[in-house]
C-alpha cells in the first residue's frame, strides 16, 4: 500500500471518529442514542482513533447508566439484547483495559465468564436464565468473548476457545458452499435448521449481503491467540478462516458487514506477512471508505434489513464500530509495511 493510501483510509477513520465525537456531551452520553446499542462499540473506536479523553467519558457513561452491579448490562431498548446478551460486555472489556478501566474490566469480566462452557470452550448465546440449560455457541460472541478474556488475561478461557474455534472448522462440511457458526450444547456443529432461520446459523457462499464477519471474528481472535501462546497453529487457522472467505459472492469485501474481516485480516498479516491476508485487509478499508458518507458516518443500509429504505441516514452504532475497524486496519497496515 503507498503512503498516500494509508493516508486516506488514515482521514476517513479519523473523520468518523470526529463525526462521533461531534454528537458527544460533555457528561459522555451521545445525543441521539437510545440504549446500549450505541455506547458499547463506540469506547472501543474513540480509543483506537486516539481520541482517549472522550472514551473515558463514554466509559464513565457507560458505567453511571447500564452497568448493573453483577457486571451485567441494562439492555433496555435494545431489540437483539436477549439474543447475544454477552456480546456487547465483551466489547466494553477490550476498550476498558486499553483505557486502564479496570475496574469495570473486574465487574463485567465477572459476568462473562459465567456464560463460557468448561465442556466445549464456547460461549452461550442465551440469556441468564436459559444459560443453566445450556444454549448453542455461535462465532461471533464466542470469538469476541474470547478475546476479551484473552485481552484481560484469562489464557485459560482463551485457549478453551480457540479450541472450540479449531474443531468448528474442522467440522465444515465444505467451505465452498459456505461457512456453518453455530454449535449445539454438545459442541456439535448445527447443519440442520429451516430455510427462515438459515441466516443465523450459516453464510452461504451462493448468496449476497451475507454475515460475511463470522470469517473476521475468527480471524482476530485466533491471531491474537498466536501472539499470547506463540503456537503457529492458532495464527494458520486464523489465515485458514480469511481464506475461505474467498468463497463467498463478489460483495463479500464491499458491505459493512466486511468490516470485521478487515479487521482480522490486518491483524493476522501483522504476524504472518502473507500478502494474500493484507491484500483482504486492502480490499475491505476499500470497501468501507466507498460506503462512507463525505461527513463521516456510515448508515446502517443493507445491515437491519433496510435496504428499502427511503432515506440514507447516519447510524450511531455502525459509525461507531467502523471507526474502530478501519482504524485497526489503518494502524497494522501501516506499520506492518
Amino acid at each position: 500500500m503507498k503512503v498516500s493510501e494509508q493516508t486516506a483510509i488514515g482521514s476517513r477513520a479519523q473523520r468518523g471518529a470526529q463525526w462521533l465525537v461531534r454528537f458527544q456531551h460533555s457528561d459522555g452520553s451521545l445525543r441521539g442514542a437510545k440504549s446500549i446499542n450505541e455506547y458499547y462499540k463506540a469506547p472501543f473506536s474513540l480509543a483506537v482513533t486516539g481520541h482517549n479523553g472522550e472514551a473515558d467519558r463514554m466509559l464513565d457513561y457507560v458505567a453511571r447508566t447500564y452497568l448493573k452491579s453483577d457486571g451485567d448490562l441494562d439492555g433496555t431498548g435494545c431489540v437483539w439484547f436477549e439474543d447475544y446478551r454477552i456480546y456487547p460486555h465483551s466489547w466494553l472489556i477490550i476498550a476498558a483495559i486499553m483505557r486502564g478501566r479496570f475496574e469495570m474490566v473486574r465487574s463485567i469480566l465477572r459476568f462473562l465468564i459465567t456464560y463460557n462452557d468448561e465442556n466445549t470452550g464456547g460461549f452461550f448465546l442465551t440469556t441468564q436464565g436459559q444459560r443453566q440449560r445450556k444454549g448453542h455457541q455461535e462465532i461471533m460472541t464466542t470469538g469476541l468473548a474470547g478475546l476479551a478474556c484473552l485481552w484481560a488475561g484469562r489464557l485459560d478461557i482463551a485457549e478453551r476457545t480457540g479450541r472450540w474455534m479449531e474443531r468448528l472448522y474442522d467440522a465444515q462440511p465444505n467451505l465452498s458452499k459456505g461457512l456453518y457458526f453455530v454449535s449445539d450444547n454438545q459442541g456439535q456443529l448445527v447443519t440442520t435448521f429451516s430455510k427462515e432461520d438459515a441466516r443465523n446459523h450459516m453464510v452461504d457462499a451462493t448468496e449476497l449481503r451475507q454475515r460475511y464477519y463470522q470469517y473476521g471474528v475468527c480471524a482476530v481472535f485466533l491471531s491474537s491467540l498466536f501472539g499470547a501462546t506463540g503456537e503457529e497453529r492458532w495464527l494458520k487457522l486464523a489465515h485458514k478462516f480469511l481464506s475461505a472467505s474467498k468463497y463467498c459472492r463478489e460483495d463479500v469485501y464491499r458491505q459493512p458487514q466486511s468490516g470485521k474481516i478487515g479487521w482480522g485480516a490486518a491483524w493476522t498479516y501483522r504476524l504472518s506477512r502473507d500478502l494474500e491476508d493484507r491484500k483482504i485487509a486492502e480490499a475491505v478499508a476499500e470497501g468501507l471508505r466507498a460506503l462512507q458518507n463525505e461527513d463521516g458516518w456510515w448508515s446502517s443500509l443493507s445491515i437491519y434489513q433496510r435496504e428499502n429504505a427511503a432515506t440514507i441516514e447516519p447510524a450511531i452504532d455502525v459509525t461507531g464500530e467502523l471507526v474502530g475497524l478501519l482504524g485497526c486496519m489503518e494502524l497494522a497496515l501501516e506499520f506492518s509495511s
